[in-house]
């Protein structure tokens, strides 16, 4: 019956919708019908959301009446290249054990495991900050071996308590990493859907300056709540050291290949932030600042660090091969694609000012900051049940057409529903790490229900704050 239900919900979502948007014009009702289908489609994951998205487009042009090239011109935004150069970085780094050596130096340190209580934080910041360039997925594949190895040691692995709050900062700690642009997809599909809608372009230290303080504070407040509900004991840690500085030794020396990435990351980090402080120290209006800025966007410094990966050989292989290379998620690239073109289609049409409007009327959220909170709200709690792209690329256009139906600006609400999607953290279907980590057998669903649920909320009120006190002050809130 679950099956039927899932087969048949694109259509009943399509004709439903249709139906509901019976007021507006029949090509606003198209593109609104087909985005439910695919949203059902999405949520439902009877198919791999990739293809969704690829059918979804293709349902624009055959029912909904756009131009093929308008369409399929999604997958040539600039943003797309940027995903890839990252993702191809972050395969390099995986595959050359770059971020296993790091995991391990920093565990092999006294002072991160002299306690549970220590050990429970360093785990949230290793994870936090390889997952700043590491997809969130991948880091907590990674460490979930080093975090088993880890409750060996402390002979806690065979009890929940202490383990299950080890497990849960795992996957945690890799969530709330967006801090940078390129540390989770619903950044980018945020970014991309402002700069269609506004024209602004949000900058690699703009980002930061706002995405970091809230990812320093949840991974401090996730610390903090699963400190107080699962570690109630002492406990000896010394032989974490052991463990970790083991598994440190087995890596043996730095080998060329992991130099070279190094190399190519440390370019693409200049080059990401280079533009940003030319502008800072020469003037926004020096010529030199506009050449860095107009020459080298994110997506050109991805790329040519990426590239650089190819370039860097030794013994005749080059720090990346090409068969490694392309191990990237795809799926992630083509479901971005798909998210642009649905969203733009949204605009053109008119949909997402009208549905603003009229989301703006019934819940009387009509002040910038009300619509933010609304548009937060909702990336959470759809997140929970869809991934956090799919959430993103749900929500961000809505966002913005309930702003633009208020007259206020799209970005704090856009930016509300990108960084919302990614505090998803009360079901193991939520994202990928919550699923690895409930797989492990230490985790129970109630027991990520209820720290989860705590984690949401303070989650939404510290995206708030930090959207509410720093976005004016750059100037992204007017």
């Amino acid at each position: 019956m679950a099956k039927v239900l899932k087969a048949v919900s694109p259509f009943i979502a399509f004709g439903v919708v249709f139906l509901l948007l019976g007021p507006y014009p029949h090509n606003q009702r198209i593109v609104g019908a087909i985005f439910a289908a695919v949203v059902a489609l999405w949520i439902g994951e009877l198919i791999p959301i990739a293809a969704t998205g690829l059918i979804g487009m293709c349902a624009l042009i055959f029912i909904g009446g756009f131009k093929e090239k308008e369409v399929f011109a999604a997958f040539g935004d600039q943003i797309v290249p940027l995903f890839i150069g990252s993702f191809i970085l972050a395969k390099a780094m995986e595959m050359s054990g770059v971020s296993d050596r790091f995991a391990y130096t920093i565990l092999s340190q006294n002072w991160a495991t002299k306690s549970a209580s220590s050990l429970l934080l360093s785990l949230g910041w290793i994870t936090c900050i390889i997952s700043l360039l590491v997809s969130n997925t991948a880091t907590t594949a990674m460490f979930l071996p080093i975090g088993l190895s880890l409750l060996k040691a402390l002979h806690q692995h065979e009890k929940k308590g202490v383990a299950t709050a080890f497990m849960l900062m795992l996957t945690w700690g890799s969530s709330v990493a967006f801090g940078f642009p390129v540390g989770t997809p619903p950044n980018l599909i945020g970014m991309a859907a402002i700069e269609k809608a506004t024209g602004v372009q949000i900058s690699f230290v703009q980002w930061m300056a706002f995405a970091m303080p809230i990812t320093v504070i949840m991974v401090f407040v996730c610390w903090i709540v699963l400190k107080k509900m699962f570690i109630r004991v002492p406990i000896d840690t010394s032989e974490a050291v052991v463990t970790a500085k083991k598994g440190l030794s087995d890596l043996g020396k730095m080998t060329v290949r992991e130099k070279h990435v190094l190399i190519a990351f440390g370019v693409a980090f200049f080059l990401w932030v280079v533009p940003d402080l030319g502008a800072l120290v020469l003037g926004q209006g020096h010529a030199i600042s506009k050449f860095l800025k107009d020459g080298v966007p994110a997506s050109v410094a991805a790329l040519i660090a990426a590239g650089l990966l190819f370039v860097l050989h030794h013994d005749g292989k080059p720090a990346i091969s090409w068969k490694e290379a392309v191990q990237i998620d795809w799926g992630i690239i083509l479901v971005f694609g798909a998210g642009i073109a649905l969203g733009q289609a949204m605009f053109t049409s008119g949909l997402a000012e009208n549905l603003g409007k009229a989301a703006a009327n019934a819940s009387g959220a009509h002040s910038l900051w009300a619509i933010t909170a609304l548009a937060t709200v909702c990336g959470v709690l759809l997140s929970e049940i869809a991934s956090n792209t799919a959430a993103a690329t749900v929500l961000v256009p809505v966002a913005i057409g309930l702003a633009k139906g208020a007259e206020v600006s799209p970005i704090p609400p856009a930016l509300g529903v990108a960084l919302g999607a990614s505090l998803g953290f009360m079901l193991p279907i939520s994202t990928a790490p919550n699923a690895i980590v409930y797989s492990s057998g230490l985790v129970s669903g109630k027991e990520m229900i209820k720290a989860g649920i705590i984690i949401d909320v303070v989650g939404i009120i510290v995206t708030l704050g930090c959207l509410w006190a720093i976005l004016p002050v750059l100037g992204l809130a007017k």
